[in-house]
């Protein structure tokens, strides 16, 4: 087959007529890319390739548009671009190819995910753990993200949380027991497993 033009769509997009009526619709990067021109041949083969590579190139240009607004992880953006209805093994070419590029890393999305759900939420081990998960998150990579936040012990962060709630609890005349009670049930929500939570409590009260 033979381009017999090359017409402009708009400024984004390239239309390709070739001699057989078929009209071949490309980004105009990936037109300018492969060099294309008036007057050149194309296999059935290498139309076929310019248009799995179109493909590929709006699937990219969407995944740059999330990343732009956030960092993602892989599972995250796999998702999103699924939801579009995009072919799975070009998504997951594209996804290749963001990692290679350093555009996705799951190292990275841990930690700072983590540091951040520490920092403005307070949260414990088990719920950044829970949420890191839900993101698809490899369980080894959890483990040294929370290892390095952390390190071995929970209590001070528990400690700093629970002192503020503890100061609104008191001022509503309850019982101390009740007080415990609802210590143990706000550092659970947070994340905060039963030793730590049990440590902390009971640290609080002995200060006090």
């Amino acid at each position: 087959m033979k381009i017999e033009r090359i017409v402009r769509k708009n400024s984004r997009d390239i239309i390709v007529k070739l001699d057989s009526g078929k009209d071949l619709f490309l980004a105009r990067e990936v037109l300018l890319k492969n060099g294309l021109r008036k007057n050149d041949d194309l296999s059935e083969e290498a139309v076929s390739s310019l248009i799995e590579e179109n493909k590929k190139y709006y699937i990219k240009q969407a995944a740059f548009r999330y990343l732009g607004k956030r960092i993602h992880s892989t599972g995250e953006l796999r998702i999103k671009l699924k939801q579009k209805k995009y072919e799975p093994h070009l998504i997951d070419s594209v996804i290749s190819e963001l990692k290679k590029n350093n555009y996705l890393d799951d190292n990275e999305f841990a930690s700072r995910f983590s540091e951040e759900k520490i920092r403005t939420k307070s949260w414990g081990r088990l719920k950044i753990e829970s949420e890191l998960r839900k993101r698809g998150i490899a369980g080894e990579i959890i483990s040294e993200a929370l290892e390095n936040k952390f390190g071995g012990s929970e209590i001070d962060k528990a400690k700093e949380l629970a002192k503020k709630k503890l100061k609104s609890l008191n001022g509503r005349g309850l019982e101390e027991n009740k007080i415990k009670e609802k210590l143990f049930s706000f550092l659970y929500s947070r994340g905060y497993d039963y030793e730590t939570i049990r440590e902390t409590v009971d640290l609080l009260f002995r200060e006090s």
